[in-house]
């Protein structure tokens, strides 16, 4: 029960936190942030996974990595930013956005585990 509570409230300050994030650049930029969120995210995730090790051992932890970052993170809302760019002619930018968003995602994880294990 003590999770789920982890969980929840990470949630909520991890939700917020995006849409105050990428809102603000999606009005003038969009998909751009949808992209910088999951980069981020997927960086600081890195980061904890590099420091912490693969699992989760504490409620808190489990709440920051699934709760906030899972709040915080925009897989859907990517996927239908790609699917509406992609229906509206702009091929191009959601090309490049699926590819930024994959790529450099996966590299920010990648990045984040190194310093979160210099770190440890």
């Amino acid at each position: 029960m003590v999770t789920a509570l982890w969980v929840a409230l990470g949630g909520a300050v991890g939700s917020v936190a995006r849409y105050a994030l990428a809102g603000s650049i999606n009005l003038r930029y969009q998909p751009w942030g949808t992209v910088s969120v999951n980069v981020l995210g997927s960086l600081v995730l890195g980061v904890l996974i590099g420091f912490w090790g693969f699992h989760a051992d504490s409620p808190m932890r489990v709440g920051v990595a699934i709760g906030l970052l899972g709040g915080f993170t925009t897989f859907s809302s990517f996927a239908i930013d790609t699917i509406y760019l992609w229906d509206t002619g702009q091929t191009g930018v959601a090309v490049s956005s699926l590819t930024i968003s994959v790529v450099v995602g996966i590299g920010a994880a990648i990045l984040g585990i190194a310093l979160g294990r210099s770190l440890a």
